[in-house]
């Protein structure tokens, strides 16, 4: 296998295990997109409190009937619409979990845009995509803060395209990597796995602020181990240099098997004697972890 090839499927393994996958999706959510891509493809983004648990609405002539909740819109971040007291439909792969007195961040479309509606439509003016596990709730605190800062920002991108679309994407990723909430750093290491490889995307201004990030200590060995991969290639980063210093941390787990399998996909001889050592290990399961990655190791 060569070097071009393991490290794109080397990604590829990080983009589905580590973090959430692509975003195409239609009026349906099967994939799970990041808080840039619901809030760039959206109609309308607001702040909300539920005011009530799910309800049903059913037709007077028992023709139809719906699930929905009420909302108060407290800010919108963007689209038209007023603030006040709302009613919507979900429509997702998946039954989302909002309950009365929720604060969140909701993804709306309007019901008279969409054909397959034209029942609903005189009854809800709209609906969401927001399915389970795609709820963005604001949780008291810090971290519901942090999340709204950063969809405050992607909806001021929106609205006025940034002169520098890459240094915005590198400049969110980052605040998301430092926000201390571990949804949003998958949000930025998804984001980073479809970026990293546009031209100039990372640069020897840029690659220092996101390095510092990994070789502090600060993001779990998956987390690192992801950007490590993202980061292979960047101007003055030396991938396999962090990976044997990961070598000697005290790792267990499945920590210390990512960490295996990871080496097994590199060229580096300090990793192959690593993993040849562990191969002897008197621990069968350490055996076995470093024998299959040598197996599939070029």
């Amino acid at each position: 296998m060569t070097g071009d090839a393991a490290r794109a499927m080397s990604l590829a393994a990080i983009a589905s295990l580590v973090v959430f996958g692509s975003a195409t999706r239609a009026h349906v959510l099967f994939d799970r997109a990041t808080l840039r891509q619901w809030t760039t493809d959206a109609a309308v983004v607001v702040v909300g409190e539920f005011e009530t648990d799910v309800e049903m609405w059913r037709a007077e002539d028992g023709s139809d009937r719906q699930e929905f909740f009420r909302v108060r819109v407290d800010e919108v971040l963007y689209g038209d619409v007023a603030p006040g007291v709302i009613e919507l439909f979900p429509h997702a792969e998946g039954f989302p979990s909002f309950h009365k007195g929720d604060r969140a961040l909701l993804y709306l479309e309007r019901t008279s845009d969409h054909l397959e509606f034209t029942s609903l439509a005189p009854r809800f003016h709209w609906f969401s995509t927001q399915g389970a596990g795609q709820e963005w709730k604001l949780e008291p605190g810090a971290n519901g803060e942090a999340v709204l800062e950063i969809a405050r920002r992607l909806a001021g991108q929106r609205s006025s395209r940034p002169s520098d679309p890459r240094r915005a994407l590198r400049d969110l990723t980052l605040a998301e990597l430092t926000s201390g909430v571990p949804r949003l750093r998958s949000d930025a290491i998804a984001e980073l796995v479809r970026a990293r490889d546009l031209p100039g995307f990372f640069d020897e201004e840029s690659t220092p602020a996101f390095t510092a990030w990994l070789d502090g200590g600060r993001l779990p060995v998956s987390e690192r181990l992801a950007l490590v991969r993202i980061l292979d290639g960047a101007p003055g980063f030396d991938a396999d240099a962090r990976l044997v210093a990961m070598t000697h941390e005290p790792l267990a787990g499945s920590a210390f098997a990512q960490l295996v399998r990871t080496a097994g996909s590199r060229e580096d001889p300090r990793l192959r004697a690593w993993l040849e050592g562990l191969a002897e290990d008197a621990r069968p399961e350490i055996q076995r972890e470093a024998r299959a990655a040598l197996a599939t190791a070029h």
